[in-house]
């Protein structure tokens, strides 16, 4: 048996999903805003020419290298700093090291800027500009942490399974599975299926001891064999028990992503098509009253 026991992923257990921060349209709005706020602010008088023209250009461009600058601090704060660990340490953390690195960034590209191409007195990019960053700095920080929290309002953590409402009048449904190995035969209870998986053309049963069990069949024989309401085909790959799921996420063009308890032999995350998720979504309310 050990040798049909392949592993998809690390034995290590998953770690918890990043944030999805859905700031495209942000991005897209914000920088033009401030590129002709701070333009505003810094020049009494303002004349369309080419001067201008290459001011508004150079400095959006300068505001998206130091916005993406500031995206790459976020992701390895939610990597080393989560916000579930504390929220007041996360909050000094991120603000005083985005305020630091961001103008940084942004002093270089100034410099070159002045030095290279156009003149303009840097004193009083000290005593302005760079002070006008830095509130952007904290206004962007705030706008990020709105992102998160209403992001993790949108995901709807799962609680423990519910007992499956009753079945319809008629034969009872089989409330196990049954798993031949050559001349001896296993009977699983559904309550003990995590999964049915297929790696390498063949499919394996893993239940939520860990035990790992290969089958003859296809996904497609076995999801017809498997009692419908506890168990859903998320892929072309997997086949899910609801206890292994953890938490549900809305991502873009109506995919679902999909975080996976932490067993062994799991990924960390599925994706479910667009297609597919209006079905996954019935799914779980169908057997969680806590999701809405």
């Amino acid at each position: 048996m050990s040798q049909l026991m392949k592993p998809m992923v690390s034995e290590s257990l998953p770690a918890k999903p990043l944030p999805v921060y859905r700031d495209k349209w942000i991005q897209a709005v914000g920088i033009p805003l401030i590129t002709l706020f701070v333009q505003y602010l810094t020049y009494n008088y303002i004349r369309l020419t080419w001067m201008l023209v290459y001011e508004l250009v150079s400095d959006a461009a300068k505001i998206w290298v130091v916005w993406q600058v500031f995206k790459v601090l976020l992701r390895r704060l939610d990597q080393k700093l989560p916000w579930s660990r504390g929220f007041l340490p996360r909050l000094l953390v991120q603000v005083g090291i985005s305020c630091v690195v961001c103008l940084a960034v942004l002093t270089g590209l100034v410099w070159l800027d002045y030095a290279l191409v156009r003149p303009y007195p840097l004193e009083h990019f000290f005593s302005l500009d760079l002070v006008l960053a830095l509130i952007f700095i904290l206004f962007i920080n705030a706008i990020y942490i709105g992102l998160y929290y209403y992001d993790a309002l949108q995901a709807k953590p799962l609680l423990a399974p519910t007992p499956a409402p009753d079945m319809p009048s008629g034969p009872a449904a089989p409330e196990v599975f049954l798993v031949k190995l050559g001349k001896r035969e296993v009977l699983l209870p559904y309550q003990e299926i995590l999964c049915v998986y297929s790696e390498d053309k063949e499919t394996f049963l893993l239940t939520t001891a860990g035990k790992l069990y290969p089958l003859d069949s296809s996904l497609e024989k076995v999801m017809t064999q498997l009692t419908a309401p506890l168990f859903f085909r998320v892929n072309r790959k997997y086949i899910l028990s609801l206890q292994a799921v953890a938490m549900v996420q809305p991502e873009d063009n109506g995919k679902l992503a999909v975080s996976l308890k932490p067993f062994p032999r799991l990924p960390e995350q599925l994706t479910i098509s667009r297609d597919r998720a209006p079905a996954f979504r019935q799914w779980l309310k169908a057997h969680h009253s806590s999701l809405k």
